[in-house]
């Protein structure tokens, strides 16, 4: 079943739906019809069982009947922020996208020395309006609470203004070296919120690394295997994931 994001809360047993893309989508892409059921999340992250009642065309409208669903939460039970620096458009239209799938709950992005890829700054508010749509899309599709949100940062340095309770930054040299503990052992603190730092093709250089070390980021290693830019990030939800929503406790 499809789930949409509506931007009012949702204190009633019936709604008419005014968004017009949601109703491009439901009504007009997937062709539903009177007495077919969606879902529906509002700001306050409650979930909805939706019964379309009316259909009205020429207003670009819908009405449906609600009733709220008690479901699991689909959000991890930590705050997570992925900070990644400026790769190709498609690489990082596809973290966005990936990122969101696997519960990170702000996506940022940065310019960093090593960055392949500078946005001027007139293109800045159209590219991260892009990527927040692609989030809203893929948190939708995997059946999300919450939108993440995309951040977009011109410099490494204002990277610790969104500083969390463990602040990590995945360093290819720390794996080269053997370390393979160190984002084990921060895990094991179970912190609320987490924020971790990728490089971009070329890797962080090392004075960006001293200055997150200097501003209490702890170098981690990500295993013993050197991964892409877009891979790296996709494996750290992937053990958050693990530590927080599979294992046993």
């Amino acid at each position: 079943m499809e789930q949409y994001f509506v931007k009012q809360a949702i204190t009633t047993n019936n709604l008419t739906i005014e968004d017009q893309e949601i109703f491009r989508h439901a009504i007009k892409v997937l062709r539903h019809k009177t007495g077919d059921v969606i879902y529906l999340v509002d700001p306050t992250e409650k979930l909805f069982k939706a019964t379309i009642t009316n259909v009205a065309v020429e207003e670009k409208q819908f009405q449906v009947d609600l009733e709220l669903l008690d479901w699991a939460s689909t959000e991890l039970p930590i705050d997570v922020t992925v900070a990644c620096s400026l790769s190709k458009k498609d690489k990082i239209e596809w973290i966005t996208q990936k990122s969101t799938e696997l519960g990170a709950k702000t996506i940022i992005f940065f310019s960093s020395k090593y960055s392949i890829m500078n946005w001027k700054k007139n293109v800045v508010e159209k590219k991260v309006a892009r990527l927040q749509e692609i989030a809203k899309n893929a948190a939708q599709q995997s059946k999300r609470r919450v939108i993440p949100e995309v951040i977009y940062l011109n410099s490494l340095k204002d990277l610790v203004d969104y500083k969390t309770e463990a602040n990590l930054v995945a360093y290819e040299e720390s794996a080269k070296q053997g370390e393979i503990s160190l984002l084990a052992q921060t895990l094991k603190k179970d912190p609320k919120s987490t924020l971790c730092a990728f490089g971009p093709e070329g890797g962080f250089a090392p004075d960006e690394i001293d200055y997150l070390n200097q501003n209490d980021f702890l170098s981690v290693g990500l295993g013993p295997r050197i991964m892409r830019a877009e891979t790296a990030p996709m494996y750290f939800l992937s053990v958050l994931s693990y530590k927080y929503e599979l294992t046993v406790k």
